[in-house]
């Protein structure tokens, strides 16, 4: 009978619980909207199985449209929700198997996050979005042991660490003159295995845990909007995430390159630049042995006086008498060119009307040149003086890149001023980077050149989303090592917020109260060493001059090997780049993404992955020694093939001038012949550096390197290259693609690490024996010899057709 009566009471109460909710639900499209009493609607929409965005408004309130913001660059994606009608709670999921499951409560609107319904939530709502005056805030249960990264970076990327638990964190633009280059990315990813976007421009705070809080807000008119994203692993939210915000957009391969500036060439020069200095200049760096692939022109070649704010956008005809001309010149030598745009000049440069100004903008620096983006006939403006002073290739001029300069100096502007779409400053100062990107690549650059040439744009801030069109530097950095520490951190979170190909002044912009800015030190061990290991290699700024050649022997024996090193890696270099550019995973990468589980790897910020296979360990001061955290497995020494066992922390012996570089046993690295410019570089040889220790598989990536045929034509070639530890054999498989210029046989030099002694190998079934001598056998067929001093051994394959396997294996 007690039994009985139980199922009575359990059969009431659930009838009873159903019977009083006063939630309702319905389908709209492929989303579910809920209604309390209140008059409140929350909106869930899948998108895909492990996305779903999270939207809510107030009685009267409508949901913003999808086009309210295109940080999100669709919102055509699929998925279809399954409710199940639970006790207390809706459970939603869409029919993957693989799905993030909600929990809706049916008294509160509270939500939990759930990787499957026999784990515990992942996210789970504390209070929920609430409304407070003109915030919006929601709030989830604390974890005292969850971690947090992303989140782009602040001013100058100046960040204390990548680790963003118990910190309070703002992501907006700046409200005083100076606050520099903001990435503006409210995107974070959880040690949990989830992430996060918030989907608003309107002014944010985050708290990760601060006083056992964690929560984030928004303030002004805005809407609660925001995704989550389930991994559980980093590279699946930083694929998830570039899928919904646009891919980063691959650059030019010239961009990889080296860059250099004639910034401290100046009108105040005695050596002030023009067209014979940059020939001049280029053909003594190069014929020193410097490599060179990317000029930048910084205000001097600009008509009306050559100075940032004393010029308009056009070619000065006095320095450069026949811009046609030069630009044969520029690429006949294997370079592409930069032209900047400082936002001063607007006002003075061809066709600009004082009603593109924004109304109302007090506060602005040079307020009679701001224009305003939101309106189109502004953003056409602005694309068609580049188009028809530089870029358009009937006239012939020098141009292959965009460098937008001072469109972060609005933070004084009040929020109330306002736009001619009827915005206000509060709702699109965190948007306005975007709008800058999108006129100049979305409505400008890829219109117009229909991918014959890749867009590469570089602004002083960036917002979420607009790594599809552009990429950004950290601003005018200072030349002290503290900003150097900075610059590591902050190369690592833009590649966790979807800005791989991120820049800044290597060696710093400048140094407060000096003009011998960076010394040679410095120079050593930022500009080269460090500066050589980011996506956008570029020492620029005032002071001494960032030439190679212009600094002693000493500093040009660091530059010559760093130079040379960068050069030759550019197959391992470029992979990893388009690996970017398709998936999100960014080139260098901070330790938590391959180890976010190891404590220790969120601490050990200054060191990142370059690539997959190598470890990085700037030397971020004048110490002889770096500490390094080598993760669990066995390590080379780059420079000398040590090998070391991991999962410790080693002090590494680094004098000025030697960058702590480590190799993963079981890697492949390939390289090129070292060339002076990226162009130069000839693509019908191939280097292959083994690292045995565990199996290992490199998949080679090639393209024409300038234009969008790799995505728009599939114009591109893969070339998989396995090696069998236990087998002791390395198989170079038969290209599959193909694009223009490329090549259709290929020679090859395998370079095998770490051999204690000679060893016979086969090539293709054919046996050749190694020659013990150290000296370098003839190249004209397969040949080998055993370097007893370095421990490697060195394989020859003469120029074989890349539609043919080659197996290189030991002789047993």
């Amino acid at each position: 009978m007690r039994n009985i009566f139980l199922f009575f009471i359990l059969i009431f109460c659930t009838t009873m619980s159903k019977a009083q909710s006063n939630i309702q639900y319905k389908e709209v499209g492929r989303s579910i909207v809920f209604t309390n009493a209140s008059g409140e609607k929350l909106r869930l929409t899948p998108y895909g199985n492990q996305i779903i965005r999270v939207q809510k408004v107030r009685k009267n309130e409508d949901f913003f449209s999808d086009n309210q913001y295109e940080m999100v660059e669709t919102h055509q994606w699929p998925g279809k929700f399954n409710v199940e009608d639970q006790l207390n709670s809706f459970s939603i999921s869409t029919e993957e198997k693989k799905s993030i499951v909600v929990q809706v409560s049916k008294t509160t609107l509270q939500l939990s996050f759930w990787a499957d319904k026999n784990s515990a939530p992942f996210l789970s709502d504390q209070e929920g979005i609430r409304w407070n005056g003109d915030t919006i805030s929601t709030s989830f249960v604390h974890d005292p042991n969850e971690h947090f990264t992303g989140m782009g970076h602040g001013y100058y990327g100046r960040e204390e660490s990548i680790d963003l638990k118990d910190k309070i964190v703002l992501r907006n633009y700046g409200t005083q003159h100076g606050q520099q280059a903001p990435l503006i990315v409210p995107f974070y990813l959880s040690s949990k295995g989830y992430g996060v976007f918030l989907n608003s421009t309107f002014t944010n705070q985050f708290n990760f845990g601060k006083n056992g809080l964690y929560n984030f807000s928004i303030q002004g008119d805005g809407r609660m909007d925001y995704f989550v994203l389930l991994g559980p692993d980093f590279s699946t939210m930083l694929n998830l995430y570039t899928q919904l915000t646009g891919r980063p957009r691959l650059p030019l391969k010239a961009f990889f390159g080296l860059g250099l500036s004639d910034k401290v060439n100046d009108e105040h020069s005695s050596d002030p630049s023009d067209e014979n200095w940059w020939k001049r200049k280029i053909t003594e760096h190069r014929n020193a042995g410097f490599p060179l692939d990317h000029i930048i022109n910084d205000n001097r070649w600009r008509a009306g006086g050559g100075q940032r704010c004393v010029s308009y956008f056009a070619w000065d005809s006095t320095r450069y008498p026949n811009p046609k001309e030069y630009a044969d010149w520029v690429k006949k030598n294997g370079l592409i060119l930069t032209i900047d745009f400082n936002r001063c000049i607007a006002e003075k440069s061809e066709g600009w009307k004082p009603s593109y100004n924004i109304k109302d903008n007090k506060g602005i620096d040079f307020n009679l040149s701001a224009p305003d983006f939101t309106k189109k006939e502004v953003r056409e403006w602005f694309w068609t003086l580049m188009w028809k002073k530089s870029l358009d290739p009937a006239i012939g001029y020098p141009g292959d890149a965009l460098w937008i300069d001072e469109f972060d100096e609005f933070g004084e502007a009040p929020d109330t001023m306002r736009f001619d779409n009827g915005t206000t400053w509060k709702e699109m100062k965190n948007y306005w980077f975007f709008l800058i990107s999108k006129s100049l690549v979305q409505e400008g650059w890829d219109p117009y050149f229909h991918g014959t040439k890749r867009p590469f744009v570089w602004v002083r801030g960036m917002t979420a989303g607009a790594q599809r069109y552009a990429t950004l530097w950290s601003g005018d950095i200072q030349s002290t090592y503290e900003d150097m520490k900075t610059q590591v951190r902050s190369l690592q979170l833009a590649g966790l917020s979807g800005f791989p190909f991120w820049g800044h002044d290597a060696g710093g912009f400048q140094k407060s109260g000096s003009n011998d800015n960076p010394n040679d030190l410095l120079y050593r061990q930022w500009s080269m060493a460090f500066g050589s290991f980011t996506t956008f290699w570029k020492p620029h700024g005032v002071g001494q001059s960032r030439w190679p050649l212009d600094r002693s022997l000493v500093v040009q024996e660091d530059a010559k090997k760093y130079c040379d090193l960068r050069y030759r890696m550019m197959p391992y270099i470029y992979t990893y780049a388009h690996q970017a550019n398709e998936t999100g995973m960014p080139v260098a990468r901070a330790m938590v993404i391959d180890y976010p589980k190891d404590s220790i790897a969120w601490k050990s910020d200054l060191q990142y992955l370059w690539g997959k296979e190598l470890l990085v360990a700037p030397n971020c001061s004048d110490s002889d020694n770096v500490a390094v955290w080598l993760p669990k497995g066995d390590w080379y020494d780059f420079w000398n093939d040590d090998k070391i066992v991991g999962d410790k922390i080693i002090s590494y012996p680094a004098p000025t001038g030697k960058l702590p570089l480590f190799v993963k046993a079981g890697s492949i690295i390939p390289m090129a012949n070292f060339a002076l410019s990226t162009a130069m570089i000839q693509s019908d040889s191939l280097t292959i550096h083994l690292y045995p220790g565990k199996d290992a598989t490199f998949t080679l990536y090639e393209d024409d390197g300038i234009s969008e045929a790799y995505k728009l034509k599939n114009e591109k070639r893969t070339t998989v290259i396995k090696f069998n530890q236990s087998a002791f054999s390395l198989n170079i498989a038969a290209a599959n693609g193909d694009y223009k210029n490329a090549p259709n046989e290929r020679a090859y030099k395998i370079i095998i690490h770490g051999i204690s002694k000679p060893l016979n190998f086969e090539v293709n079934g054919v046996s050749i024996k190694t020659n013990l001598s150290s000296e370098k056998n003839i190249e004209s067929k397969e040949s080998a010899y055993w370097d007893s001093v370095n421990k490697l051994i060195t394989i020859y394959i003469p120029k074989t057709a890349v539609t043919k396997d080659v197996l290189v294996r030991r002789e047993m």
